[in-house]
């Protein structure tokens, strides 16, 4: 083999090396990415509600701080890595913050640290977040709830207070609930023995 086809060949061999190594380097970095999971939110009275719509989601962390909130997981078939950081409104208590996960979604019911102050937006800033919306099927001017209104809500605060941390749920088919929340309302309040027609979460 002549000087000039034994380059030749060294060259060929030397440029797919480099294809390859550049092909792989690009999957490690997209098998590493992260991205923002789809979320909805809504304000009441003592609690702020987020739910993470991520379907068969695993490895659920959620770390609640005073002003801050950290959610990230693996959902799908494909494992996609998504992790959400979102600066608070106002503080809240971190201690008194639930998760619930389900095959649907995770459930945050965050506990405000100044119970009756509505929040406006759930971010800090100003900013919009094209991954985050606002849940208006659930969404209430509940300033001007009657009293009536207020002790049903105080029983449900107290159910939220009761459920646990990071245990996955079978929640039962509600007609008309849409909503993850919907249905953990109904399960805990039939655990608690209350009277579901009666109990009114508006």
């Amino acid at each position: 083999m002549s000087c000039f086809k034994l380059y030749r060949t060294k060259c060929i061999y030397y440029f797919f090396y480099l294809f390859i190594k550049d092909f792989t380097s690009k999957d490690s970095c997209l098998h590493g990415f992260q991205q923002p999971a789809s979320a909805k939110w809504y304000d009441r009275r003592d609690y702020v509600f987020i739910e993470f719509c991520v379907e068969d989601s695993k490895e659920v962390k959620v770390d609640f701080e005073k002003d801050k909130l950290t959610f990230n997981c693996l959902g799908g078939a494909d494992s996609l890595k998504h992790l959400n950081e979102v600066d608070l409104f106002q503080s809240i208590d971190p201690n008194e913050s639930k998760h619930k996960r389900t095959d649907r979604s995770v459930l945050c019911c965050i506990r405000k640290a100044e119970s009756g102050r509505s929040w406006p937006r759930l971010t800090k800033e100003k900013a919009k977040l094209n991954w985050l919306s606002v849940d208006f099927n659930n969404w209430k001017d509940w300033e001007d709830d009657s009293e009536e209104d207020l002790s049903n809500f105080d029983r449900f605060s107290e159910m939220m207070n009761n459920m646990g941390g990071d245990e996955d749920v079978d929640l039962p088919e509600v007609d008309g609930a849409d909503d993850v929340s919907c249905t953990i309302i109904f399960k805990y309040a039939r655990q608690s023995k209350l009277h579901t027609d009666t109990f009114i979460v508006r």
